[in-house]
This record gives C-alpha cells, structure tokens and sequence, in this order.
C-alpha cells in the first residue's frame, strides 16, 4: 500500500483530477468487446498512480547477462512509490547515470520522475537495447505493483475478460494515441497506437489471476456481475 508520504502527495497532485472521470468502460452492442479505457493519474492503472511496492533493481536481468543477473540479486531492495519510478529508475540504470538515478528515487512527482528519465543522455546503442528491454521492465514494474497492492490489483480482476486500453491522446507506443472519450478509441482499427500498456496489463493481470494465492479474490470478483464491475471500475477513488 501507499505510504502516508505517499498519499499526502497524491492528494495534492491529484486535486485537479477530483472532479474528472479517469475510466471509461466501453461495451460493444453484441457485448462481445469490453474496453478499459483509462489515462489520467487519478486511475490505478496509470503508471502515475501512488502506491507503494518494494523490489531489487536489476537491469542486467532485462539484458539477460545472467552472471552479473545474479550478482543484482544480492543487492538491497529498493522501495518504488509509483510504477513510472521503477521504470525511469531501471533507464538511468542502463545508461549508468547514477545522479539521476538517485534523484529519481528521492522524487515522489511521477510527471518530475518523466521528465528525469527523458533527461538522460543516451547513446544510440544504449537507445536500441532500451527500446528491446523496454517492455519487459514495464512488465516487471506493473507485476510488482498489483501483486504488493491489494486495491490495485483487485481493480486489476475486476477487468478480467475486458481488454485494458490506454487512452493517450498524445502517446502513440504505450497508447493509442487518442482520448478515452474519442469514438475511434471504441474500435482498435481506428487506434493511432500501439496500445503497450494496455498489452502489458492485460499479461500482468493473467499471471497474477492464476496464482493460488489470490484465489478469494478471483472467487468475490467472480460474485461480481458485469454492470457492477464496470460501474466499480468508472468510479473508483483514490
């Protein structure tokens, strides 16, 4: 869970979504089609969102260098406040800037921990190997995050059988590159993205909803009727 640090920021970084819709449930006619169409930060499924999840930062494992792999292993855990934080952190990493590094850790504005990232200064082979680990390491981030949050990854099931879409109108990798009131966003044809942090939710909700340990939590979701689940997941609170 978030720590009071944490959450007092939030409250104040988040006061002008207060009064915004962050989730739009989008079902087709035929009901064949559910899309979780999210982006602002007030959403659990933003990597903007607070929380609070600890791990061993390890880029060697996404570079698959097993023997140094390994030796990270040893390393302390770190203490990530949102899954941006984790993300950028293991990108300062890769490029060995150890300043920007630290100062991505002590932040706790997740667009201020963006921007750090995007300060970077990387070489074109560091550039290529980030954009093949990228992906992993978002992965990573978003595994650890919903499985140490229990409200996050229980409005995580709650999105089981729907398709998770961020609707970024200005994001055309990890969203679809249009709002989540837009009407294209309503058909994937129309996306002008790729939606990969969409993709990389739905994966991470998958491998956590088979896990033995979570199974109250399949069971009382299960209960849930689908008009509930959508109406929880447009009206969730921070």
């Amino acid at each position: 869970m978030a720590s009071t640090k944490v959450k007092l920021h939030a409250k104040k970084y988040f006061a002008i979504f207060e009064k915004a819709m962050h989730t739009r449930v989008y079902v087709s006619e035929d009901r064949t089609k559910v899309f979780v169409l999210f982006y602002e930060a007030a959403c659990v499924f933003s990597n903007f969102y607070p929380t609070g999840f600890s791990a061993a930062p390890n880029i060697q494992q996404f570079l698959k260098n097993e023997e140094l792999a390994k030796e990270e292993e040893l390393k302390k855990k770190q203490t990530f406040n949102c899954s941006e934080q984790y993300f950028m952190y293991h990108k300062a990493l890769l490029v060995g800037d150890e300043q920007i590094a630290e100062q991505i850790l002590k932040e706790y504005n997740p667009m201020k921990i963006k921007l750090l990232g995007r300060k970077l200064n990387m070489s074109k082979e560091q550039l290529d190997k980030w954009s093949k680990i990228s992906r992993d390491v978002m992965f990573n981030a978003c595994l650890e995050k919903f499985s140490q949050d229990e409200t996050c990854r229980k409005t995580l099931f709650r999105t089981h059988g729907m398709t998770l879409v961020e609707a970024s109108p200005t994001d055309k990798i990890w969203g679809i590159g249009l709002d989540k009131n837009d009407k294209r966003s309503e058909d994937e044809r129309t996306w002008r993205g790729t939606n990969w942090l969409g993709e990389t939710l739905d994966k991470v909700r998958e491998e956590l909803w088979k896990k033995e340990e979570f199974q109250k939590e399949r069971e009382q979701i299960g209960k849930e009727s689908m008009e509930t689940r959508c109406q929880l997941l447009e009206h969730f609170p921070l």
